[in-house]
């Protein structure tokens, strides 16, 4: 710990990255009021963010690469700058480009703390997706009533965007580390490298998928949950907030289930049931029987969805060798992300010919798609470590032998395994020495 980073330093900006975003909902009408702003212009505003957030997330691999345990604190405090610069915006203008940093360095460190997290796993053998990707939602969860309570106590915005802008420069101190992460392995031009590369990159953009799968249930819950409570079941404004906040709750919950009970089960069992938890309890907030089931419904599919993207990428980062890991995130993260944008136009344009619980219930169906989405790990290489080949075809063994061939993740076999890294043993979990300075 004497380095920095450690465990607190993934969870700060993990938390302060979530406190802002439970508390952007509760901020605009005040700052579209203070800005003058008609809905239209708003909306064009807020196209900026996700605008930003793409080629941001896919340019944060190979920054991640280049930089290490540097690229967090790095873009933690852009994001911190970002806020600030909302909070002083005082024009349209001058808002849509504070939020264009906001949505560049929103992405850049989604990328940025999922490639670290791997990293920080890979060196200390410790399971920390979970944990970490818990304390998000759980910041949204509080974050988003406490802002309520603040502006209705007559705090203007751009206090609490400066409040927040404080704890996010914060959050990316903790996040220094001198620590480096594992030595990059050399990266040869062979044609059989080239071959196992492709190869991994279809079998990253089908995990992405999943993700992405994953990440439309989920928006769809956040953006659409209370206006189905109040279309449907004729809610008030209090309970119909409580959609998605009994979501993200059960998210926070389920992640930390996973945490503490997730290595007995296995990857494949938690994305398996995941998508079958997440899939029924949608379905069951579909039915609108009544207010409490709804909810019931929405936290139930929050606890099942919980664990599926954080063992998408922890299985990831584990599968690919430390010198391709960031582009490897980054290339999950940004495929997954698309699924999340997809959301709101397509349930909205849905909605507006099958009606909201219709839609509801076809997105539930999407559970099934997560559920078979489990069998895409088998297309990932063996898992990465000390002895094995790294997915362009180098070897980690200072020896220079590889793994042989056998059976693994791609089903091939020979010499087409070792190009891929599959070995014929089981996977290994190394668990390193614990030497001075390495946070466990």
């Amino acid at each position: 710990m004497r380095n920095g980073g450690g465990v607190l330093g993934l969870l700060a900006p993990a938390t302060s990255w979530g406190l802002f975003w439970g508390g952007w909902a509760a901020l605009l009408p005040t700052l579209q009021d203070e800005l003058g702003l008609d809905d239209g212009k708003l909306g064009l505003a807020l196209f900026a963010v996700p605008v930003a957030a793409v080629p941001a997330m896919l340019l944060t691999g190979p920054l991640a690469r280049r930089l290490g345990p540097r690229t967090l604190p790095l873009v933690t405090l852009g994001f911190a700058l970002g806020t600030l610069a909302v909070a002083v915006a005082g024009s349209r203008w001058t808002f849509a480009a504070a939020l264009l940093l906001i949505g560049a360095t929103s992405g850049a460190i989604e990328v940025a703390l999922n490639a670290t997290t791997a990293a920080r796993e890979a060196l200390t053998g410790e399971r920390l997706f979970h944990r970490v990707q818990a304390a998000t939602p759980l910041a949204m969860v509080l974050a988003a009533p406490a802002v309520g309570l603040a502006l209705h106590a007559g705090v203007s915005a751009r206090a609490i965007l400066v409040t927040i802008a404080v704890l996010v420069a914060l959050s990316a101190a903790a996040a220094i580390d001198r620590r480096r992460w594992q030595e990059e392995a050399a990266e040869p031009g062979s044609a059989r490298a080239e071959r196992a590369n492709g190869r991994l990159l279809i079998a990253l953009s089908v995990v992405g998928a999943v993700g992405g799968t994953v990440l439309l249930m989920e928006n769809t819950v956040e953006q659409w949950g209370a206006i189905h409570l109040t279309d449907n079941l004729h809610t008030g404004p209090f309970l119909a907030s409580c959609g998605p906040a009994v979501y993200m709750a059960g998210l926070s919950a389920g992640r930390l289930l996973a945490q503490w009970r997730g290595e007995r089960v296995g990857d494949a069992p938690l994305i398996l049931g995941g998508g079958a938890l997440g899939g029924l309890g949608l379905a069951l907030a579909a039915a609108a029987w009544s207010t409490p089931t709804t909810l019931a419904g929405f936290a139930l599919a929050g606890v099942g969805l919980a664990p599926v993207l954080p063992t998408l990428l922890a299985a990831t980062g584990r599968a690919v060798a430390p010198s391709l890991r960031p582009q490897a995130i980054s290339l999950v993260t940004t495929v997954s992300y698309a699924g999340f944008l997809g959301a709101p136009p397509l349930v909205g344009t849905l909605a507006g010919r099958l009606g909201l619980g219709t839609v509801l219930g076809v997105v539930a169906l999407c559970g099934v798609v997560v559920m078979v989405g489990a069998r895409s790990l088998r297309l990932l290489p063996a898992e990465a470590g000390p002895g094995t080949c790294d997915p362009d075809g180098a070897s980690d063994d200072p020896g220079g032998s590889g793994g042989s061939g056998g059976s693994g993740g791609s089903g091939g076999s020979g010499e087409g395994d070792r190009a891929e890294g599959v070995r014929s043993d089981p996977p290994h979990h190394p668990r390193p020495s614990r030497r001075k300075g390495v946070a466990r």
